[in-house]
This record gives structure tokens, C-alpha cells and sequence, in this order.
């Protein structure tokens, strides 16, 4: 059965979530949903990378046309057989989740003096991962988090270099749109929560300075 979605003008990680929801149903072996925006594309293009789901997706009349359909069993995988593929194909890896724009918190009499040394010891702590030689998955960015994605910011940078690397640098599209900070970063780099929540939940390790 194809079952159609329209999911144009709601926010995130609704279209994932009601994408999804429908998705788990036995019955459904295609889903056809409009909505209205790049980032939630991408975002329904991570969801069918995760369920191992096929997945197109055309632009038309103003909005975007997705498509996502199941092989030919209609199966979707389980969150644990998920995380079993995920750590056979060494996909678990570890997660570093900052939703802060500071690397912990000072005490002293100075808050602002405080933050400032917190924010440049954050960078120290990206610098270090960088060069330790130490295989990362992802940075997820959350909450103020997403402040580092600033073009201005000085994290931006060794996160650049990271993704060079081949760390995927993520950051919650929810986030980035309540700091004013979504039409500064790349589409491709915009996430939403749910995304979030399962590369966590497959992770080997995650690390949360």
C-alpha cells in the first residue's frame, strides 16, 4: 500500500516523525510525502539511510516530492537490528554531543570572564580531538551548541577541518533557527532530534564535554 503525506509548513522533527510513524506500518510498503524545504529532505533522506529504506526526491510546484519505499520484504529494521548492523559495518563509532557553547562552567566572581575561558577551552578540546589520531563518527551540535557553526565563530575552523576529515558535523535545524543562526549553515549540516537521538543510541562511545 502507498500511503501520501503532507507535511508542508510543519516544524522540526515533525515531518520525520510522522514520516517515520507511518513507515513502521506493516501494511505500508510506500510512502509519497510533500513538504516544503531542502533541510527537510535531507532530514527524510538520513531517516531511509537509517531504516536501510529506498529514497527519492524531485522538486515541483514549489515544494519538494519525497518518496521512500520498502525492498521487496516491506521490512523495516528494529532499533536492535539496527544497532547490530550499525556495529558490524563499524558504524556505531564514537559520537561527540555538545549542547553547549562552552566546554563546562567556571566559578569565580567574573562570569563573563568565565565563559570566554570556557568557549576558547571548547576549542582546545575540538583542536585536541582533531590531532589525537582518535577515529570520530560525528559531532552533533545542540541547544547553544549550535552556536559554533557561526561562520564567525572561532570553533569554525577545526570543525571545517574535521569534516575534511570525514566526521560528519551535524547540527539541529531546531536550534540553528531559534539562534538565528539556519541560513548560515549548509544544508547538508542541518539535522533534526530524531536524527540526533539515533546515532546516540548507536553509538559506541559518546562524549559530552
Amino acid at each position: 500500500m502507498k500511503k501520501q503525506l503532507d507535511l508542508r509548513g510543519l516544524t522540526c522533527p515533525e515531518p520525520v516523525l510522522k514520516t517515520k510513524k507511518v513507515v513502521d506500518q506493516a501494511d505500508v510498503k510506500e510512502v509519497e510525502a510533500l513538504v516544503d524545504s531542502e533541510v527537510s529532505v535531507q532530514n527524510l533522506a538520513r531517516l531511509a539511510r537509517s531504516q536501510n529504506l529506498h529514497f527519492q526526491s524531485s522538486r515541483e510546484n514549489g515544494h519538494h516530492k519525497v518518496l521512500i519505499s520498502k525492498d521487496q520484504t516491506g521490512t523495516v529494521q528494529t532499533q536492535s537490528e539496527k544497532v547490530a548492523t550499525a556495529t558490524r559495518d563499524g558504524a556505531g563509532g564514537t559520537i561527540i554531543f555538545i549542547s553547549k557553547d562552552s566546554f563546562g562552567q567556571g566559578n569565580s566572581t567574573s562570569p563573563e570572564k568565565d565563559h570566554d575561558f570556557s568557549l576558547n577551552l571548547l576549542n582546545v578540546f575540538l583542536q585536541t580531538v582533531h590531532q589525537s589520531g582518535h577515529e570520530v563518527r560525528a559531532v552533533l551540535l545542540a541547544n547553544s551548541g549550535v552556536k559554533l557553526m557561526d561562520p564567525q565563530s572561532p570553533h569554525q575552523q577545526v570543525l571545517s577541518d574535521l569534516a575534511r576529515g570525514g566526521v560528519e558535523v551535524l547540527a539541529c535545524g531546531l536550534c540553528l533557527d531559534y539562534y538565528g543562526l539556519k541560513e548560515k549553515v549548509k544544508t547538508e549540516q542541518i539535522t533534526n532530534m530524531f536524527a540526533i537521538c539515533e546515532y546516540l543510541f548507536a553509538a559506541d562511545k559518546v562524549l559530552s564535554p
